[in-house]
Parts: C-alpha cells; sequence; structure tokens
C-alpha cells in the first residue's frame, strides 16, 4: 500500500480519502464526462465548471457526481476491480459521433417533414385545377346549352316565316285567268346556212364546226335560241319544245308559268340576273326545232349551223364535288381528274334544270370546289408547307417555306448523309448501282460504292446526265453517244426516280430535324415545285413528272399537289423579290439560265409595278449547251492525251488518270478558267513520266489553249441565242434593262466576262448576276409557290393541233386521203386544226376553246381517242401525216352514258340516219405543262394532262 501512495505521488497525485469517507453510496461511472469538461472554462487561477448542458430527452440524464476537490487523490485499492472509465481523450470521439448521428437524424425529420408539406401542396394544387377544370367543363355544357336553345328559338322561328310566307302564298292564288304575256324569241347568236354534211365517223376524226378559228372561251356564253311558250292555258296539243302537255287548273297553270318565266330568264344571260343558257335542260329545243327527244326536224325549219357551238355554253360539271374533285366517270387509262384553273364555268353545285340552283362561285378555285391555296394565284389563308426541287444534270438542291403570306423566307437544305460536317447547297446528280441494279450510292453517300482507291468498286456502274435522256425526243443537239448509258434493264425514267426517291428520302429526314411535329402533320399537304427547262418538249415534262410520281412526291397520277416550273421562270421570280432588279412598266428584262446540261432563255415585259407582273414578250429559245457540254469537249481532249501514253486496252493506269482528271476538271478548272493565260497542273498520281501525253513528274499539264477548246463551240452558242433573243426584243419596240445570268454554270467568270463582251455596247452594262446564282434557280421554285401569279402570259413555243375530216376538195387535198361520208359527200382525213400557234401569247388560266362535231350512226359506241399533235416549225404543215407533226397526248372521252337517240340531234338524209354529236375541247398552256377537255352539253366527258404516248 505503501508503495502505491510512493508511485502516486510520483506522478503528482495527493491523498485521496477512502471509500468510507464518502457518504451515501458508491457513484456509478459517467457518461458525459467529456460534455462536462467541455464546459469547463479556464480562468486565470484554474479551471471553473460552466452549469451542463441541456441533455435530449430521449437520453437518460446522468447521475449527479460531487464536485472534484481542488487536489485530485487516487482511488482506493478496492476501486481497482471494476472496469476502468475511459479517460476523457477517449470519450470525447464517440461521444462527437453521436451528436453527430443525432443530427443527422434532426435532419432527416426536417426533410421528411418538408417533402410532406410539399406533397400536400401538391395535392392542393391538383385539387385547385381539378375544380377549375370541372368549372371550365361547367361553363362550356352551359353555353353550348345556350347555343342549342339559340338555335332551336332560330329553327322556330324559321319555321314560323315559312308557314306565315305559305299562308300568303295561298292567299295570293286566285282562280283568275293569267295575265296575257309576250315574249319575243331570242334570236340565235350566229346564223348562216349549214355546212355540207360530213361523213360517219367511229374513229378519232373529228370535224371543226367552222374554219379555223382559235379564240377563248367568253366570259359569258351566247344565248341560243329559245322561244318561250305563249300566255293562256293550252289544254292539249303539242307545245313549242316538241312535248305532249296536259290540262292543268288555273292555279296550276299560274305556277307553271311563273317556272317557264324563271327558265327563261336563266337561259338568256343577256337578261339582267340571268345566268347561262342550260342547253341541257329538260324541253330544250336544238337550234332549228329539233325535238330533244328525237324525231325528224320540223318541215322547212332551217337548221343552225355548227358554228353555233363555238359561242355555247361553256363546260359545267353537273355533280357535286367529291373530296374536292367533281366527280367524273372512270375509264382504265383514262385521263386524270380534273386539275385547277380549269375553263370558266365549273361547279359542283349541280346543273340548272337539275334541281339544282345556279352556281355561285366565291373566289378562286371555288368553281371545283376546292379551296382557295389550290388555285394558282390565290390567296391562302393559312400557313401550308411549299417545298421547291431543282432537279438539275450534274447538281440538285431542295428549298422549303412556309406560305403564311408573301413576305416568307426560303431556306435550303445544307445538311446531307454522307457529307458529313460539311455543308452544301446543291448535291451531285449522280447515282450507283451494283450487278443486281441495286442503289449502293447516290449524291453525296457514295462511300458504300466506293473502293478504298477512291473508284467505283468491282460490280458498281456510275450513271450520271440522266436526266438529259429524259428529253431526248425531237433533241437534235444531244448526241446520245457521249451520254453515259443506263444500267440494263432500267430506263430514263427508272433511273430519275431512283434518284428522286433516295432526293426525297433525305429531305424528309432534313425536314424533321429541322420542323419536328410540324412537318409530320403537314406532309401529306405539302406542295412541291419541280423545275424543268424551258425548252424541254412536252414529252420531257410529262417524264420528270412520272419519275417524280414514281419516286413517291404524290401518292398517285390523281395527287395534284406538285407543279413544275420553268427554271428561266424561278431565276426571274427570285431576283424580282430580292430587289435586285428595277424595272418599269414596258421595260423588257431577259433571263440566261445556264445550267449543267441545258440553257435556257426567256425575256419577260412588265406589265405593273405593283403588284410585279410580267408577260413573256419572246418565244423562249435555249440549247443543250450547259456544263455538261465542257466535260464532253474535255474528255474528248483527255482520251487524245491518253492515247499518247500508248498503254494496252484496258490499263488500270489509264483509267486512274482519266478519273483524275475529270474530277479535277469538275471541281476546279471549270470554276476558275478565264482564259489568262494559265496552264493547270493535275495530280494523277504515277511515277512514270510520259512527256508526249504532258505528263511530268507525276502531273499531267493542260495548256490554256486546250481548255478554252473546251469552252469555245459552248460560249459561242450561248452567245449566239443571247443575240437572237435581243433582236427579237428590239423587235417589239420594247426597252432591255436588264441582262440577268443565273445556273450554276453562269457563274463561271469567263462565261459572264464573255457575255458583257459580245452584247451590243448599250447592254453591256446591264448584264448582271445575283450574289446567289447557284441557289437562285432551287429559291425561286419555292418563290412561285408563296406569291401571287406573277407571269400573267406565255408565248406558245409550238403549234398544237388535232386532226379533222374536211370537205374534199379535188385537185387540192390528196387523193390517198379521200373517205366517203354517210351523205355521200366525200372528206380529207388527217387535216389540222390549230388551236394555238407558234408564237401566239397565251393568258395563264384561260383555256383556249375549239368546238368540233362528230357524226355516228345508229348503235355507234361513244368511246373516243383523240390525239393531241404538237410542231416546233414556224409554218405547220397542213397534215397531220407529215413528219414534222408529232404526238403530244391522247385524250380520251366516254360518252356512253348519253342516250345517242334523245341526247343529240338526229340527221335524216338519203343515204341514211345518223346523229351529230357536239362537242368542245379546252385547251390549256401554262407554259410548263399541257392539259385538255373534251365538254359535251356541259359536261367533262375526258382530261388529259401528262398521259403521253
Amino acid at each position: 500500500m505503501s508503495s502505491l501512495n510512493t508511485r502516486l505521488k510520483a506522478f503528482g497525485f495527493g491523498k485521496r480519502k477512502s471509500t468510507a469517507s464518502i457518504q451515501g453510496p458508491l457513484p456509478q461511472p459517467q457518461k458525459n464526462q467529456h460534455q462536462q469538461h467541455q464546459h469547463q472554462q479556464p480562468t486565470p487561477y484554474g479551471v471553473t465548471h460552466s452549469p451542463p448542458p441541456q441533455i435530449p430527452q430521449q437520453f437518460p440524464s446522468p447521475v449527479p457526481t460531487p464536485p472534484p476537490s481542488s487536489s485530485l487523490q487516487p482511488q482506493p485499492q478496492t476501486q481497482l476491480h471494476h472496469q476502468p472509465q475511459p479517460s476523457p481523450l477517449q470519450q470525447q470521439p464517440q461521444q462527437h459521433h453521436r451528436q453527430q448521428q443525432q443530427q443527422q437524424q434532426q435532419q432527416q425529420q426536417q426533410q421528411q417533414q418538408q417533402q410532406q408539406q410539399q406533397q400536400q401542396q401538391q395535392q392542393q394544387q391538383q385539387q385547385q385545377q381539378q375544380q377549375q377544370q370541372q368549372q371550365q367543363q361547367q361553363q362550356q355544357q352551359q353555353q353550348q346549352q345556350q347555343q342549342q336553345q339559340q338555335q332551336q328559338q332560330q329553327q322556330q322561328q324559321q319555321q314560323q316565316q315559312q308557314q306565315q310566307q305559305q299562308q300568303q302564298q295561298q292567299q295570293q292564288q286566285q282562280p283568275t285567268p293569267p295575265p296575257q304575256q309576250q315574249q319575243q324569241p331570242l334570236q340565235p347568236a350566229l346564223q348562216g346556212p349549214l355546212p355540207p354534211l360530213p361523213p360517219t365517223s367511229t374513229s378519232s376524226a373529228v370535224l371543226p364546226s367552222v374554219p379555223a378559228t382559235v379564240s377563248p372561251p367568253p366570259t359569258h356564253p351566247s344565248s341560243t335560241a329559245f322561244t318561250p311558250p305563249p300566255a293562256g292555258p293550252q289544254p292539249f296539243g303539242p307545245s313549242p319544245l316538241g312535248i305532249q302537255q296536259p290540262s292543268f287548273s288555273p292555279q296550276q297553270q299560274l305556277q307553271q308559268q311563273q317556272q317557264q318565266q324563271q327558265q327563261f330568264l336563266a337561259m338568256n344571260h343577256n337578261v339582267p340576273g340571268a345566268a347561262r343558257p342550260p342547253s341541257y335542260t329538260p324541253g330544250y329545243a336544238p337550234p332549228g326545232g329539233v325535238p330533244p327527244m328525237g324525231g325528224s326536224p320540223a318541215p322547212g325549219a332551217p337548221r343552225a349551223p355548227p358554228s353555233q357551238m363555238a359561242g355555247g355554253p361553256p363546260p359545267i360539271n353537273t355533280g357535286a364535288p367529291v373530296a374536292g374533285y367533281p366527280p367524273q366517270m372512270h375509264v382504265p387509262g383514262g385521263p386524270p381528274p380534273p386539275m385547277a384553273g380549269g375553263p370558266p364555268g365549273y361547279s359542283g353545285a349541280g346543273a340548272p334544270g337539275y334541281g339544282a340552283p345556279p352556281p355561285q362561285p366565291t373566289g378562286p378555285g371555288a368553281a371545283y370546289g376546292r379551296p382557295a391555296a389550290e388555285v394558282e394565284g390565290s390567296s391562302r389563308s393559312k400557313a401550308q408547307l411549299i417545298v421547291g426541287i431543282d432537279f438539275g444534270t450534274t447538281f440538285s438542291g431542295v428549298a422549303f417555306a412556309f406560305a403564311t403570306n408573301n413576305e416568307a423566307k426560303e431556306d435550303i437544305i445544307t445538311e446531307w448523309p454522307g457529307a458529313g460536317s460539311y455543308t452544301k447547297q446543291k448535291i451531285p446528280t449522280v447515282l450507283y448501282y451494283d450487278q443486281y441494279q441495286k442503289v449502293v450510292g447516290w449524291g453525296p453517300d457514295i462511300s458504300d460504292a466506293l473502293a478504298p482507291t477512291g473508284y467505283p468498286k468491282a460490280g458498281v456502274q456510275k450513271v450520271e446526265w440522266f436526266k438529259l435522256q429524259l428529253m431526248l425526243s425531237g433533241n437534235t443537239y444531244i448526241d446520245p453517244i457521249n451520254l453515259p448509258p443506263l444500267p440494263p434493264g432500267k430506263s430514263e425514267i427508272d433511273v430519275a426516280a431512283d434518284y428522286l426517291f433516295k432526293l426525297r428520302l433525305a429531305m424528309r429526314a432534313a425536314l424533321q430535324k429541322t420542323l419536328g411535329e410540324v412537318f409530320n402533320r403537314e406532309e401529306r399537304n405539302i406542295r412541291y415545285y419541280l423545275t424543268v427547262p424551258a425548252i424541254w418538249n412536252d414529252a420531257g415534262k410529262a417524264a420528270t413528272r412520272a419519275a417524280a410520281i414514281q419516286a413517291g412526291f404524290l401518292r398517285d397520277e390523281n395527287d395534284n399537289r406538285l407543279t413544275l416550273v420553268s427554271e428561266p421562270e424561278a431565276a426571274a421570280l427570285f431576283c424580282s423579290k430580292t430587289g435586285l432588279l428595277k424595272l418599269k412598266v414596258h421595260d423588257a428584262l431577259l433571263i440566261v439560265d445556264c445550267g449543267g446540261g441545258t440553257v435556257d432563255l426567256i425575256a419577260y415585259e412588265v406589265e405593273e409595278e405593283n403588284p410585279f407582273t410580267v408577260a413573256e414578250c419572246t418565244a423562249g429559245s435555249g440549247d443543250s449547251c450547259g456544263s455538261t457540254a465542257l466535260n464532253r469537249n474535255f474528255s474528248n481532249i483527255l482520251r487524245t492525251k491518253i492515247r499518247k501514253m500508248k498503254l494496252p486496252d484496258g490499263s488500270k493506269m489509264a483509267g486512274r488518270v482519266y478519273a483524275k482528271c475529270i474530277m479535277d476538271f469538275e471541281n476546279r478548272i471549270k470554276a476558275d478558267f478565264r482564259n489568262n493565260g494559265q496552264k493547270w497542273a493535275v495530280d494523277v498520281g504515277i511515277e512514270a513520266e510520259f512527256p508526249e501525253a504532258g505528263i511530268e513528274e507525276g502531273y499531267m499539264t493542260f495548256t490554256n489553249e486546250e481548255i478554252l477548246q473546251c469552252f469555245e463551240p459552248v460560249v459561242n452558242r450561248i452567245l449566239e441565242l443571247v443575240r437572237n433573243q435581243i433582236i427579237a426584243i428590239q423587235a417589239q419596240n420594247r426597252t432591255l434593262q436588264n441582262i440577268l445570268v443565273v445556273g450554276g454554270f453562269g457563274a463561271s467568270e469567263f462565261l459572264f466576262q464573255q457575255i458583257k463582251l459580245h452584247v451590243p455596247p448599250q447592254f453591256q452594262a446591264k448584264v448582271v448576276r445575283p450574289m446567289d446564282a447557284v441557289a437562285a434557280i432551287v429559291k425561286g421554285a419555292v418563290t412561285a409557290g408563296i406569291t401571287e401569279r406573277v407571269i400573267t402570259h406565255r408565248v406558245a413555243r409550238r403549234h398544237y393541233l388535232m386532226a379533222t375530216l374536211q370537205p374534199f376538195k379535188e385537185g387540192y387535198h390528196p387523193e390517198a386521203y379521200r373517205v366517203p361520208s354517210l351523205d355521200g359527200k366525200d372528206r380529207c382525213k388527217f387535216t389540222r386544226q390549230i388551236f394555238v400557234q407558234k408564237g401566239q401569247k397565251v393568258k395563264i388560266g384561260e383555256p383556249v376553246k375549239v368546238s368540233f362535231f362528230r357524226q355516228v350512226a345508229p348503235g355507234a359506241t361513244l368511246m373516243y381517242e383523240d390525239i393531241l399533235y404538237a410542231c416546233d416549225d414556224d409554218v405547220c404543215p397542213e397534215y397531220t401525216k407529215d413528219p414534222r407533226i408529232k404526238e403530244v397526248v391522247t385524250l380520251t372521252s366516254d360518252l356512253s352514258r348519253k342516250n345517242l337517240e334523245k341526247d343529240f340531234e338526229r340527221m335524216d338524209t338519203p343515204q341514211g340516219t345518223f346523229y351529230r354529236v357536239y362537242f368542245d375541247i379546252y385547251l390549256t398552256l401554262d407554259g410548263s405543262e399541257f392539259s385538255a377537255e373534251l365538254v359535251c352539253q356541259g359536261e367533262v366527258m375526258g382530261r388529259c394532262r401528262a398521259r403521253f404516248r
């Protein structure tokens, strides 16, 4: 024990009281001693104790301990057998950790409380929203109930008014004789002797009603001879219309007379408020007193000449429109449904005389039962997605805009598959086919078609310039030998459709990325404007439309959402909108569109400044002298140089040199050539040298003179076309204000400077080129779909005609063309009837009408095919069998629903009985497409637009 005390003193501890001196029970070990030490505050004299901190309720209160004495004494030895207490330094980390756990628990509880509060707030908000929705629904139901009540009240009022009107009518009807009225019979519009009767014809030949006359349909048709019934009762006997009439009571006679008076007013357009003469109404008597229900003409009654048909009623559709189209018969392989801008007078409201009121068109397009947006030049009530497509020979592009008004901005698609991060306004017009005729590469996406060397893989065929093959028919400039061959089993339409299909898929992806859900909603209503060269013939335009349909741009051939726009017209529309042109009324503008395959020229005359409208003042011209002609010329020079290398046939080295040079000419030399003496070196990638071929140190060199040989013949042809157009403009005493050069080839600086240098000096400063000449065409195509009609008249570039039968003239007509007729008089077949002459100005949207009649034997079928022809010569030959006259389109007509004996004029002659079937043909030319309609007795019996032979 003494040794223990000695050791304690050595550590600085004094004596401790023994356990026996402590009153009360032995204190328990303290659990929160480190907390007590934390509240000890130092003083200058030692350590003092501060009040212990507040202890949470969830923990038991510590047992109070007596305050320590000023000197610490060691515990007696009897305390050593207990568990030793941890020192304050050991207890402090443990208790600090517990405090952190308590704080974390408190924070978690607070977060849970906050989350509960937020959930409660959200529930309250949802309840409030539901209450608001219920209130809105209740309000809507109340409004609907009010509207229904108002409608019921209006219906009741209308019923009351109708009852009152019926009562008034009953009161007004009195059994008194009707007043005597005298009406002067209407005079026929045209009078004259009846021409010789034509022969019976069940073929496609037709007869003109008058000598060749071409005139647009009048706004109001001429009146047709008609004699109103005399006043007063007619108990029995034939009426003036040749129909037996029963007797009527005085009230019925009055009603009948009022109806006849109204019918008479409707048939006489000269009477104020009257509609067009419904020649197809019941009881109508054709000129000459021929009964409508058959029978012989009245004895001694003069027959009206067929020339009266030229002033007859314009076509009237007698059925209600279905899905925006007037109803029509369907003949296998027959014409497509009607198109916008047809002959005036069409209506889907029914025909007068058949229980329907006269048509009341309310605006453009109403005549066809279509919305106004469907008609060219009409205003639009809502946004419509317009897509312009520049389908070029070497490069193509796509632009789009929303047609809300004339201020819409055109956007060009610049992101294409396979182009990577590069943006391009136009992409190559090229395809790659494998041996199975499957497209493995197109446009910019050609990685799968090329080998690592950059050349097509084995069995892969590159096809380009296929657009030119769409217009080979009738073109004398293009040499088919110089055009790349098409894949086996593929036509030019198939290849063009394959490319347009790939273009459409890429366009859809780009528009979906740009427009999102708007594109998905508007895709079925997109209107497409596809550009074509102005010099293309009708067959080339029809082939382009067929390729677009096959590519999926349209649902079928009846879909009218595709419009063909000539490339110069698109350029003029774009430049007029950008403000580049400063033109006044009667000023002339010459468009020179230099593209990859063709060069087109059109001259316009300004008709109005605001709104800006122009008319073609000369017939458009052009030729296939685009930039591809440069490629053909360069290819000939290159082949000559390669032959000097004296390599074996099929040499890969020769093919590599050829491909390298062609690519460099297309991408660099053609655009940068300026005829300044520069030499052009092309890296052909070979180590061998062929000085005789111009290959040294791996480069083939082309001199300035060699490149000039490629340009000279092509540029000279373009300069000739420009000079001829300037001469034609000056011949009409027009002031040429601007010569606008556009197109991809138009971006060539050499070509642009040559045009400025070779035009007359007074016009050199007027040769201009837009900043964005390459994109002018595709942007102008979109502008054509946005703006109101800008071009009002076009100049026909060809004669359009049909084959007819004319009275045979001895010594004049060829004997081989003589054919007999039912009336015993011979006719001459294959004589042409011209609709539109070359160089004639034709108003857009106004069809040209020519009347015909066909003589039909009893029992003959009433289904016909009439061929329409065209001629490019300035003077049209007289007979359609001349090789210079080309077949353009077949107009199929079906009159089988007509009753031959009841609906047509009967002709009794010594040679027999036959019927004369009158009909009109309406021809519409808008400069980019051709359309025709056959109308018989006010009904459209046949249509054609693009079914080319």
